[in-house]
């Protein structure tokens, strides 16, 4: 045993290769209680020892005597001898590592227990050596849970002392001035995909942060771009002081303008009394406007104003959300035919291939949301998708053709309806039927469920019930709406459009963030989110009508 000790302090000096990188890490079952050691002194230290029975997947084949494991956040070795090679673990408790929440420290040997590999029952699998030190994942009742090499285990509270890491202190972002030394990208890493802002020329003056705290510190700094901050990559920036004079300390005016002339979509400055070009825009993109002069349009990026000519841009009438509600083929229109409120399934396909074939984005309620609290920048071609009501035709007419297109939408559901709604309904054209909870969750990969009251979607005489009854009727039936919904950020649509301040504060009391109208227009990142506007279509829009209804500008 000896001899092995000392190969090991050997080996942590030569790096081995016993498995390529394509190859399947060893499982291994423990044979006889093995110890677990640490080299990281230069001296072997016993921190703990892996159960006999039990199975674990290796880091690294660590030569002819040892195996690699990988012990709180460093690594231990465990002898082969009192090993065996199998091809599959037995456990199932399974875990990644997590957020370090405190640090353990085993004031005798300690176990550590899996409870999900037999349900209901406690077993060892590991034990840390007293005085050892381990990292807690997180605490449930009196035990705190540990990840060790890929396994959820549990330690009792009574066997360890629990200390708080201290935080290690951020250096704080730091302002710089320099110059670009290549044509480099603009990246938005905000939302879940890179997004292209566009291209800054060689030479290019500009304002930066370095900013340690950024996940992306390492290979980019950050520009400003109006609210927010975009990404240069670093390689491509010359740190240099640059006079001030050729930055604008102006903020953007809540107005933004689209680029829609790919092959002439620069920005210029005028700084030296002739326009230079500098930045190439991305057309798929909305840029915060400061102002404008004549005919031209003034943005900025890092720190730089831009020009950009009118008939190269447009200003930005902000984000369409489209208004649907009940879908049925032209054959079965029936009493529904020329009702505002139905749309043909053919009508509704066509439109969605074109927003396909024009690469428009459905966008979620959650990225809207971000949208209008100014933490994101929607893309250009952006869109909304709602369905009033949570009428049984979207299950049939319209989630087929979204799911085939990967886009995503959000139903407004009148949840007393979908209580009483029968799982086993045959769907009919000639009545108005609703989703059964049922069929709301087989439509959850395209579909969110938000709120449109549980059983106050009537109309009396031209009013909306939800004028009509009192406060607290209105706040109970809203409360009954919001519980039945999936847990999260819900959102609400006033039902046929009609709503006065008082339901606005009602609504946002039951916990509804945001709020729909039938009010039509477009959204922008500056208006209230309880008056969000929407555009519809109908059985009289042609699809010519519906390609300039979706239009950002």
């Amino acid at each position: 045993m000896q001899r092995w000790l000392t190969a090991l302090l050997l080996l942590t000096l030569v790096t081995l290769t016993a498995l390529s990188a394509e190859a399947a890490k060893p499982i291994i079952e423990i044979t006889d209680d093995v110890p677990v050691y640490d080299n990281r002194t230069g001296q072997l230290v016993e921190v703990g020892y892996l159960v006999k029975g039990e199975t674990f997947t290796i880091v690294e084949d660590y030569g002819k005597n040892w195996w690699k494991i990988r012990w709180d956040d460093y690594y231990g070795f465990v002898a082969k001898n009192r090993t065996a090679v199998v091809n599959a673990v037995t456990y199932r408790n399974a875990t990644k590592r997590a957020l370090v929440q405190q640090q353990l420290t085993a004031l005798q040997d300690s176990k550590v227990m899996d409870n999900q590999t037999e349900p209901g029952v406690l077993r060892p699998f590991a034990i840390i050596k007293q005085g050892q030190k381990y990292a807690s994942m997180r605490k449930m009742g009196n035990w705190y849970g540990v990840e060790m090499n890929g396994r959820l285990g549990f330690i009792h509270a009574s066997n360890v002392e629990v200390t708080t890491p201290a935080k290690p202190p951020v250096a704080k972002p730091t302002n710089k001035t320099g110059y670009t030394t290549a044509y480099t990208e603009v990246v938005d890493f905000r939302r879940d995909k890179p997004a292209s802002v566009m291209y800054l020329y060689a030479n290019t003056p500009i304002q930066y942060v370095d900013d340690p705290g950024d996940a992306h510190f390492n290979t980019h700094v950050k520009v400003k771009w109006g609210d927010a901050f975009v990404y240069v990559s670093r390689k491509a920036i010359k740190e240099q002081n640059v006079a001030p004079t050729r930055f604008t300390t102006r903020s953007p005016n809540g107005k933004f303008i689209i680029p829609y002339n790919s092959q002439r979509n620069h920005i210029y400055t005028n700084e030296s009394g002739k326009l230079v070009a500098y930045a190439h825009l991305n057309t798929n993109q909305r840029f915060p406007l400061i102002r404008t002069e004549g005919k031209w349009y003034v943005t900025v990026i890092a720190g730089r104003e831009g020009y950009i000519h009118e008939s190269h841009a447009a200003l930005d009438r902000g984000v369409p959300v489209l208004m649907y509600h009940h879908v049925l083929p032209e054959r079965d229109l029936g009493f529904f035919k020329h009702k505002s409120t139905t749309v043909t399934s053919e009508q509704f396909a066509a439109e969605m291939a074109y927003l396909k074939s024009q690469n428009y984005e459905t966008v979620t309620l959650t990225d809207f949301r971000r949208y209008l609290k100014r933490e994101i920048t929607l893309p250009a071609n952006a869109l909304v998708l709602t369905f009033d009501d949570g009428l049984l035709s979207t299950r049939e007419y319209a989630y087929p053709v979204l799911k085939k297109y990967n886009f995503k939408a959000a139903q407004f559901l009148i949840t007393a309806r979908n209580d009483s709604a029968n799982p086993a309904q045959v769907f009919s054209p000639t009545v108005l039927q609703t989703l059964s909870w049922q069929d709301v969750n087989r439509m959850g990969d395209v579909f969110s469920f938000e709120g449109h009251t549980h059983n106050l979607h009537n109309i009396i005489g031209s009013t909306s019930q939800v004028l009509m009854v009192s406060n607290n009727q209105l706040a109970t039936d809203l409360q009954n709406n919001i519980t039945r919904l999936p847990k999260g950020p819900r959102a609400f649509a006033y039902p046929f459009g009609q709503f006065n301040a008082t339901t606005v504060q009602l609504v946002k009391n039951a916990g509804f963030d945001l709020a729909f109208t039938t009010r039509e227009g477009y959204n922008s990142p500056y208006e209230n989110p309880y008056y969000i506007k929407r555009v519809s279509s109908n059985q009289s829009v042609t699809l010519e009508q519906y390609k300039r209804m979706v239009r950002p500008y």
